[in-house]
């Protein structure tokens, strides 16, 4: 009896190991059986288990393995970058017949960089057509940047001062971004230096610098269209010198405007130490109009230009006017005349009888000059 109990428990035991080898592996957690309960485990069969030979088991030859066959290794997916990427010309066919992996299409192959290529493009970035038409658009922001709707008409011109009761005050002509000069001179053309710094009436639209010990005044506009004075007080002289400034005319229409560049100012009087000359006061036509336009050189439209024989400096200049010879010169006279006009410049005009021989001081020598008087 005892010897049938132990022969059924040896198949059951073996039984039992080859169901275990041909099922399919578990997670940890199913594989871990049941513990049996105490009331199904019988005495019998608890004694058979602990009969079994501890022997090591060998699988039979059909029989399959406990654990899945390792996948074998897939071809791996091809990358853009190797030195097959940068293949050259010839080769570049071959490599376009490399077939796509897992649905994916390789990329196409990069062109190597060209070193000539990247130094031009690191050197000159720009076509030559490109340069040309950025220096087109460069020269025509300047030309933007710099258009003034107000031209400059330069002019140097000279005004005798009346400092009378009621009358009228000189006027400097002035734009922003000019300078004006003032030289003050007295009735014989010397200058007149001042005796203190000039005053403005307005800082902010106006500035004046004084050339300390000189009769100069440089001014400059600060702001268009605006209006103000100067003041200045001269030496020896009690009475103040006021000159109206002007940078524009806000209801002017015109695209252009005279400007003073400089502007010599004639006062009635002898500045200190200027020696007396053979010309006195009645000599010297401070406010006559017509020897005024002779010294600016703007000549009445009546007056004929005369001609000078021998005349070596082209400033000197003879007009015909009235019954009357106008002489426009920077050389001292030495024939009688009858009124005359000096600039700050040394340039004066005399007006005499008419003579055909002018004789001239030049040098500390005489210089005679015909006219030729119709």
């Amino acid at each position: 009896m005892k010897l049938s109990l132990s022969l059924m428990a040896v198949l059951l035991a073996g039984t039992a190991v080859a169901q275990n080898l041909l099922q399919p592996t578990q997670p940890a957690a199913e594989q871990q059986p049941r513990a049996p309960s105490a009331s199904t485990v019988s005495p019998g069969s608890q004694s058979a288990r602990s009969a079994v030979p501890t022997t090591p088991r060998t699988l039979p030859a059909n029989a399959a393995p406990a654990f899945p066959a390792p996948v074998p290794n897939q071809p791996v997916q091809q990358s853009n970058f190797g030195p097959d990427t940068y293949a050259p010309a010839k080769h570049q066919n071959k490599a376009r017949a490399v077939q796509s992996h897992d649905g994916i299409a390789p990329l196409p192959p990069l062109v190597p960089p060209d070193n000539l290529k990247q130094g031009q493009a690191a050197v000159s970035p720009f076509s030559e057509a490109e340069i040309v038409q950025m220096r087109k658009g460069y020269d025509r922001t300047r030309k933007a940047k710099a258009f003034r709707p107000v031209r400059t008409i330069p002019r140097i011109s000279s005004i005798t001062v009346d400092l009378a009761p009621g009358s009228t005050p000189p006027i400097a002509r002035m734009l922003p971004g000019e300078m004006t000069t003032l030289m003050f001179l007295d009735a014989t053309g010397a200058p007149w230096p001042l005796a203190a710094a000039p005053r403005v009436s307005d800082s902010r639209y106006f500035d004046a610098e004084w050339l300390k010990g000189t009769a100069t005044v440089v001014l400059s506009g600060l702001s268009p269209y605006e209006d103000g004075n100067l003041s200045v007080l001269l030496e020896g002289f009690a009475t103040p010198v006021v000159i109206k400034l002007a940078t524009g005319e806000p209801d002017s229409k015109s695209d252009s405007r005279v400007v003073d560049y400089r502007l010599d100012l004639r006062i009635p009087g002898r500045a200190p130490g200027t020696p007396d000359g053979k010309m006195g006061p009645a000599k010297i036509a401070l406010y006559d109009e017509t020897m005024q336009r002779f010294l600016d050189g703007i000549p009445p439209p009546a007056a004929k230009a005369v001609r000078i024989d021998g005349a070596r400096d082209i400033r000197t200049k003879a007009w015909a006017l009235d019954g009357a010879l106008f002489l426009r010169t920077d050389l001292d006279i030495q024939t009688a005349f009858d009124q005359s006009i000096a600039a700050g410049d040394g340039t004066r005009v005399y007006r005499l009888p008419p003579t055909p021989f002018i004789t001239f001081s030049e040098g500390g020598r005489s210089v005679t000059m015909q006219l030729e008087i119709d």
